[in-house]
């Protein structure tokens, strides 16, 4: 069966071939959520983990673990500080290491914020906080997430000093405030190696790479590189070309736009510009070295006057938990064995970790890249534009489309002999934005509407072959397609623009499909389907919300005999419905305990 081939219908082939295997699946039974107003969400809220007692060790407890947001952007006076150490009784190598962190926010604002967790320069934990009020008096909104994060072995076998710390989610506004609080506690948990569950091979290092441009100084005997890049972001799926934001008397600026500006002492311009295509480069010294697609968060802002108009109280996919996306960097490896400090930069300002293997029979690895054809492709989207005024109003259609694809390929010269690795990658981007804008005279913005089609699909192809034996072979398909349609209504008001009543809908689905084959172990496949649907009309005069519902199915499979699936429905912000385990054998849940039913990059540190 050629499970892997980029043409072939590879995943769902495979997913019905299963193989045999040493098996423990992890069953668990969910409370109920039924009647539920905080934040709930159907992915995956636990992470599947072998049987046994874990160590634990706490990073963050009621002591240490109030953080609020600061203003200016930078500021470290709202972060939480903790000192790690590893587990005194319970030496590595481990099966499994599990983050598990527990959130409450104490405050919410019209400021959309994002909390972090670092172990040194790592990340080892990022989501957005739901911003939802308290239901009740002192009945703050509680919510909880595990992370796998037994990549990081490396780090966690030595004394770190660790932060936590909350900021604003998005760049596009400067919103003046630091009111947001949250109580946030986490602990990492230690599963011990068995017969059963053997410990897991994973990376010989872990950087962490805060943003931007990185200098980093790094073994010299690399034979693969992996970046795990945290790519959610906001916004930039709605904003418009910079020729359209700029120019006169097309209010994209309007107070009644979709965006997320902080009503502060007066009424914001919302709406953003700079295009609606983002994708994150990411650069070797200087030279291109891959590309991730950027996953359309869907905010809890949808303008200053309509808070949490979708994610009331089902989030969105992955706004609490951020699962990285991992690009494969292992052609670059002979570049980064060289001597000297190596610059490693994204393009966007996202956090990221490199995770590299080592030669463990040589100290220094020679090699070269053969060829690079992301260089000199073209990474500039086209653009059609039809928007036209008619009289006091604007309408037509922006599309903004990219379609391209490229091959890393590079050798490294290890002590078992040469390795050859490839990367080839093809993406499809295309964001159609249908506008009408009637008003185009400040303050009399009478109607603000906008319907957005957004199609970003990526497929990475990745192999290690060496004397003619393929070492591994990874196809990994990232799919994010989403539909809104926002509709604001506006009067005047204290002589401004004011929005009146607004509607938002959202249909929204993240697929993941993986096909993982080493050469020392059976052919692995795996699918997540995380689809989410909302929409919400609020009136700001009567306070009144009406159409407010919402519904959200996760499942997630593989070959070997894991199912997860679970759906809720709501009604004027009230969970209304639940089922969980449909299709999976036996109506339950059951999921292997090395698999990653959150769709977060897995190694196949466990088939060996």
């Amino acid at each position: 069966m050629k499970c892997l081939s980029p043409k072939s219908r590879a995943v769902a082939a495979c997913l019905l071939a299963p193989v045999s295997f040493a098996l423990i699946f992890q069953t668990a039974q969910a409370q109920s959520q039924i009647g539920a107003t905080g934040p709930v969400s159907t992915a995956p809220s636990t992470v599947p983990v072998p049987a046994g007692k874990p160590c634990e060790v706490d990073l963050l407890t009621i002591a240490n673990g109030s953080i609020f947001e600061e203003y200016p952007t930078g500021s470290t006076e709202g972060d939480a500080n903790f000192a790690y150490a590893p587990p005194a009784n319970c030496p590595g190598p481990w099966a499994k290491v599990v983050l598990k962190v527990s959130v409450q926010e104490q405050t919410s604002g019209t400021d959309s914020t994002r909390a972090s967790i670092r172990l040194g320069d790592v990340q080892i934990y990022a989501g957005t906080m739901s911003n939802l009020p308290p239901p009740g008096p002192a009945d703050f909104p509680f919510w909880e997430v595990e992370r796998d994060v037994t990549d990081f072995s490396s780090l966690f076998t030595t004394a770190q000093n660790g932060v936590a710390s909350l900021v604003a989610d998005q760049s596009y506004w400067q919103n003046y405030q630091g009111i947001n609080t949250i109580n946030m506690w986490a602990e990492l948990l230690f599963y011990p190696a068995s017969s059963a569950s053997p410990a897991q091979k994973t990376p010989d290092a872990v950087v962490g790479l805060p943003s931007g441009t990185n200098t980093l100084t790094l073994p010299h005997n690399i034979v693969r590189a992996y970046l795990d890049i945290y790519n959610q972001e906001p916004w930039w799926f709605t904003c418009v070309p910079d020729q359209e934001f700029n120019q006169k008397k097309r209010p994209f600026a309007s107070d009644l736009a979709i965006g997320g500006a902080y009503k502060f002492d007066h009424v914001p311009d919302e709406g953003c510009g700079g295009g609606s295509l983002a994708e994150i480069g990411v650069s070797i010294d200087g030279t291109p070295a891959g590309v991730a697609p950027v996953f359309p968060l869907l905010s809890p802002i949808d303008n200053f006057a309509f808070l949490n108009a979708l994610n009331a109280p089902i989030q969105p996919s992955q706004l609490l938990n951020y699962a990285p996306y991992r690009v494969d960097l292992t052609p670059f490896a002979a570049v980064l064995n060289q001597s000297g400090p190596h610059t490693v930069a994204l393009s966007r300002p996202d956090a990221a970790n490199l995770l590299v293997y080592e030669d463990q029979g040589s100290s220094q690895v020679s090699g070269a890249v053969l060829l690079n054809t992301l260089a000199s492709s073209n990474g500039s989207p086209t653009i059609t534009d039809t928007l036209q005024p008619t009289g006091d109003s604007l309408s037509g259609q922006v599309t903004t489309s990219l379609d391209r694809g490229f091959v890393i390929t590079g050798y490294v010269n290890t002590s078992k002999g040469r390795v050859d690795a490839s990367v080839e990658q093809t993406s499809h981007f295309q964001n159609t934005q249908d506008f009408y804008l009637d008003g185009l005279t400040f303050p009399n913005y009478r109607e603000y509407r906008q319907h957005l089609r957004l199609a970003s699909q990526t497929l990475q192809h990745s192999q290690r072959i060496r004397a003619g034996v393929v070492l591994s072979d990874d196809l990994v398909t990232a799919s994010y397609p989403l539909d809104l349609r926002y509709d604001m209504t506006g009067h005047v008001l204290n002589h401004e623009a004011y929005p009146l009543q607004g509607t938002v809908s959202a249909t929204q689905q993240r697929n993941l499909d993986a096909v993982h084959l080493k050469h020392d172990a059976a052919l692995y496949a795996s699918q997540v389907r995380d689809n989410f649907v909302s929409t919400n009309t609020y009136n700001t005069v009567t306070g009144k919300h009406s159409n407010w519902q919402s519904q959200a199915d996760y499942q997630f499979i593989d070959n070997l005999g894991s199912c997860y699936q679970s759906a809720l429905t709501a009604l004027n912000g009230v969970v209304a419905t639940e089922a969980t385990g449909v299709g999976c054998p036996n109506g339950q849940n059951a999921v292997l305990w090395f698999a990653h039913p959150d769709g977060s990059p897995d190694g196949l540190g466990w088939a060996h």
